[in-house]
């Protein structure tokens, strides 16, 4: 019943890897571990430290902002903490990001959604990961476009990026709280389905547009 939830992540990881040869299998192997660390350090706080659960019981923007917890702070803080600590060149940073953010929901999105009330529900089973593998890519694209932005000394564009970088971020939880109010209906879908295709056509463009900028990274 779980396998999709607990192993498309991976999948996708592998494939990931796989296909970008620029870079040898074994080169994304400590964003992959940073990544998986994170996810089980904050999926063992959750479970012992944090005491209260959580129930959605307050609203749909007491929900959203829950959510939105999952999805925006870690890839800030884990882009964050790769960017200060690595030393690779930008390209691979930007290259190895995918894995990193998604090692981390690869263990963490699990552990949230089999300890949720709705763990058997089509949305957490199927819908939800396609949605963090999206989330992953598109964090990635904008992590990219920000770091390219900051070597070439553009402020606006940055602080715009950035924006855009929360706005992407709450795309997932505000799905996923439609779903959980049952708010018109079988529209989450249909949105999951316009983010994934968004996704694609946003993470293609950035790596074709920001692959002519050898000069730049």
């Amino acid at each position: 019943m779980y396998s999709f939830l607990i192993l498309s992540i991976p999948a996708a990881i592998v494939f990931y890897c796989c296909i970008h040869t620029e870079y040898s299998f074994k080169s994304f192997f400590a964003p992959i571990a940073i990544g998986l660390t994170a996810g089980i350090v904050s999926a063992i706080f959750k479970e012992y430290f944090i005491f209260s659960a959580y129930v959605a019981t307050s609203g749909f923007f007491e929900h959203f902002l829950h959510i939105l917890k999952t999805t925006l702070l870690p890839p800030a803080f884990l882009f964050a903490l790769w960017d200060l600590f690595s030393k690779d060149e930008t390209r691979y940073k930007a290259t190895a990001a995918f894995p990193l953010l998604a090692s981390f929901y690869a263990i963490f999105l699990p552990y949230t959604s089999i300890s949720s009330p709705e763990k058997h529900s089509f949305f957490f089973l199927f819908e939800n990961p396609i949605l963090f593998i999206c989330t992953a890519f598109f964090a990635q694209a904008l992590y990219l476009k920000i770091k390219i932005s900051i070597k070439s000394k553009q402020k606006n564009k940055t602080a715009i990026l950035a924006i855009v970088f929360v706005i992407i971020s709450s795309v997932l939880p505000a799905i996923q709280t439609l779903w959980y109010f049952k708010i018109f209906g079988f529209a989450h879908i249909a949105l999951a389905v316009i983010f994934a295709v968004a996704t694609f056509i946003f993470y293609k463009i950035t790596f074709r547009k920001e692959n002519s900028l050898d000069t730049v990274l």
